[in-house]
Parts: C-alpha cells; structure tokens; sequence
C-alpha cells in the first residue's frame, strides 16, 4: 500500500509540475536597470524605452515599491492613462514643476514592465511635489 500512494503522490507532483506555465510576450520581456539615479527599462524587441532621471527616485522606490504582481495590467494602463493626461495638460503652465510632456498612446500596449515603472514614477513624483494627478 505504501508503494501505490507513493506512487500516486510522484504521478500527482509530476501532472503540477507539467500544468501550462502562462506564455509571456515579448512585450513583457523588458529589462531594468537602475544606477546613480538614472533608471532605464529597455526592451529589445520593441521600440519603447523609458529613462527616469531623478536622483531621489531611485532610493524612492527601492523602498516604496510593491511587488510586480501586486497591480494588474489594466490597473496600471488605466492610472497612466489618467495621469499622463493630466501631466501633460499641466506641461504648458507649470513649466518649474513639469518641464516637458510624457509620449503616451493609451492604444499602444507598452507592457507590463513600463506601465509599471511608470506608474511608480508618477507616484513618487506627486509625493516628492506635494501634487496630485488624479
């Protein structure tokens, strides 16, 4: 009897361990790099690229990040979308706080990897500047 139940428990470990893994696409393959400063995701399969140069972002958001899978997808576009709106409309008077426009098409998927890092950009900078976006 042992025999069969070990048995039966190898056959069940192996059956989980084959279950479909979730297919990623490359537009999700991006990679991060952070340093004096300065983060930059890139992905070499596609045109996007966002460089962030701010010294205090870096730290900020070693610290003040959560996990990758903490947001959904249309979470992230949708916040972006609302706040690179808004950021943008704000380009033209605040030109001491926000001196240049984000180039966002809420009808282009950029991925979960920038929609992510930009995301936490727009977060810390309205809690550096004391603004809100929304």
């Amino acid at each position: 009897m042992k025999t069969v139940n070990l048995f039966l428990g190898i056959m069940v470990l192996c059956f989980m361990s084959c279950v479909a893994q979730p297919k990623t696409d490359a537009v999700d393959k991006g990679t991060t790099k952070i340093e004096n400063g300065k983060v930059t995701l890139s992905n070499p399969d596609l045109e996007y690229e966002v460089i962030i140069m701010d010294n205090g972002f870096e730290r900020w958001f070693s610290t003040n990040r959560k996990p990758k899978d903490h947001y959904s997808i249309t979470f992230l576009e949708n916040k972006n979308r609302r706040w690179v709106q808004e950021w943008n409309a704000r380009a033209g008077r605040m030109n001491n706080v926000i001196e240049y426009s984000i180039d966002y098409n809420s009808q282009t998927h950029y991925g979960y990897e920038v929609n992510y890092m930009l995301y936490h950009y727009l977060l810390y900078f309205q809690q550096v500047n004391n603004l809100r976006l929304d």
